[in-house]
This record gives structure tokens, sequence and C-alpha cells, in this order.
């Protein structure tokens, strides 16, 4: 489902591939590091606040 949502509301399909990419990278070299998470999750944004 999520997708759909992605390519139906992308508006740069070449930077959106580009950074999801990136944040993949940055979690394979630096997941003991970094937290990743969407900010567009309510619930998921409050874990880290």
């Amino acid at each position: 489902m999520l997708d759909i949502v992605q390519t139906r509301s992308e508006v740069h399909r070449d930077l959106r591939l580009g950074t999801q990419a990136r944040l993949r990278e940055l979690v394979r070299d630096h997941g003991d590091e970094v937290a990743l998470f969407s900010a567009h999750d309510p619930w998921e944004l409050d874990r880290y606040r």
C-alpha cells in the first residue's frame, strides 16, 4: 500500500528514490548510531520526542 501512496504523491521520482537509497545506506552503515523514523507517523514521532 505504501508503494502506491508514494508513487501517486511523488513530485520528483528520481529525488525520492535517491533519498530512499541514501537513507538505506545510512542505516546500513550507521544503524547503531542513528534511528530512522517517519515524522509523518504521529505515534512513531512521539516515541522520539
